[in-house]
């Protein structure tokens, strides 16, 4: 036996054996530190963009749903490609897993190449979908274009970093996002104040560092270290991979998708209480992504033990990762939202220019979406377990129902009737709402799953 045929099973025995606790843990901090890199570095284009003014971070705030729509189609791929990895690597089923890698990878690419080229010719008319006003447009535009060219990197990276994630190889993947992330704080204060460039200097700063986090990523790939292989060679050659994909990638997209049509929503609800209040969301999306990245770290690291776990049919491990996963996550993030209400204050002034009405009301949505966190991360690590096991169809009816059923009319109806504080109050009412579906349907799961066992 060769030592990668070695290293392999020694992985499967780990991936399938090894205590839950700190196997999780040991596959969450690695994802929890890539994603607050993430996060770090969009938050520093709101530090840096902030000293030009409200509508520049405005702008940036308006921007962020393209993004978020490339993070849809991105993790549409990569999670649809990574629950299969790990489902097939669980099940010795190699070539399949490499199978799913690469063909999960080039359609990202690919997907992201066709957000690029429709976002550029349609621009100006994408800015106003977005939420843009008068005011804000030309920083949006400038802002926009080199993130738009970045969008198959964008795109296919994401595929990348969920793929070494799905063979436990979450060291890996911190680190070519680390490399983007720094490369990103670094080009920020060059390209918009040395360099003048201003807020088309910080979408190009997003853009390299992205462009870096691929080369970064893929490198791994090609040096063949890898339990799977990445290749054109690999790709599938039948629509039944593709749809096998696309299906179980499903409620990824609908999360991501979701979260971009509520931002949209949002920020031209907001634009109805002027520049200041699009700002104010923007800040509050910024910070709480940052609080986030904890339970999406989590989350990513149950998704390859549940799908290890599903994959060699052993059920009371899957049911102890997902209750120590939300008992972890939930905690985490019930202690962050203490920290954020009660410096609230103090993080909308550093990330907003010298405006003391900007920063009071920044201050009050940042508060009414920390209530929030405990209830979103409840609601992950369930649409997270349905995913890794191949539901599909609860996964995103979870995310629409949440997202699409009870946010977004929300957003429309409560401010019509107390204005602002209604639109404020929109996402915390609608994550209860979606935590206590969640917590039915995990639930109902478990009991059917012992049922099914005791036969």
């Amino acid at each position: 036996m060769n030592s990668t045929s070695e290293q392999q099973d020694a992985q499967h025995l780990r991936m399938t054996t090894a205590p839950v606790p700190g196997l999780i843990l040991s596959l969450s901090v690695p994802s929890i530190i890539t994603c607050i890199i993430t996060s770090v570095y969009n938050m520093a284009d709101t530090f840096f963009v902030a000293q030009l003014g409200t509508a520049a971070v405005a702008a940036v705030g308006v921007v962020f749903s393209i993004p978020s729509v490339l993070s849809a189609l991105g993790f549409w791929m990569g999670t649809g490609g990574s629950s299969l990895v790990s489902l097939y690597l669980g099940a010795r089923e190699k070539e399949k897993a490499h199978c799913a890698a690469s063909t999960g990878f080039f359609l990202a690419l690919g997907l992201g190449g066709v957000i690029a080229a429709g976002g550029l010719l349609a621009l100006e008319p994408l800015m106003r979908l977005l939420g843009s006003t008068e005011t804000i447009l030309p920083e949006a535009e400038a802002y926009a274009v080199p993130i738009l060219l970045a969008a198959p990197f964008h795109c296919s990276s994401l595929a990348l970093a969920q793929c070494l994630r799905a063979e436990g190889k979450s060291k890996e993947s911190m680190a070519g996002q680390l490399a983007g992330g720094l490369l990103n704080i670094v080009l920020d204060p060059l390209f918009i104040y040395t360099l003048g460039m201003g807020i088309r200097g910080a979408g190009a700063a997003t853009a390299l560092s992205q462009v870096m986090v691929w080369a970064a990523l893929l490198w791994f790939y090609v040096r063949g270290k890898t339990s799977v292989r990445i290749s054109v060679r690999q790709v599938a050659r039948t629509p039944r991979m593709v749809k096998l994909i696309f299906t179980t990638g499903f409620p990824s997209l609908c999360r991501h998708c979701g979260n971009a049509l509520a931002t949209i929503v949002l920020n031209r609800a907001a634009g109805g209480f002027g520049d200041a209040a699009i700002a104010a969301f923007s800040i509050a999306s910024r910070v709480s992504g940052l609080a986030l990245s904890v339970s999406i770290g989590f989350v990513q690291g149950l998704q390859p033990v549940a799908g290890y776990a599903h994959g060699s049919k052993d059920h009371a491990r899957l049911k102890s990762a997902f209750r120590f996963c939300c008992a972890a996550s939930m905690s985490a993030l019930t202690a962050l939202a203490v920290i954020i209400a009660a410096a609230a204050p103090w993080i909308v002034r550093m990330l907003s220019p010298s405006d003391g009405g900007l920063v009071e009301t920044g201050a009050a949505v940042l508060r009414a979406t920390s209530i929030a966190l405990p209830f979103t991360t409840f609601i992950n690590c369930t649409g997270t377990l349905f995913q890794a096991i191949r539901e599909s169809a609860r996964s995103s009816a979870l995310v629409l129902g949440k997202q699409v059923c009870i946010y977004i009319p929300l957003l429309l109806a409560l401010p019509r009737a107390w204005g602002m504080n209604g639109l404020m109050a929109a996402m915390p009412l609608a994550d209860a709402l979606g935590f206590l579906a969640a917590l039915w349907m995990a639930r109902s799961y478990f009991a059917y799953t012992a049922t099914v066992a005791e036969l």
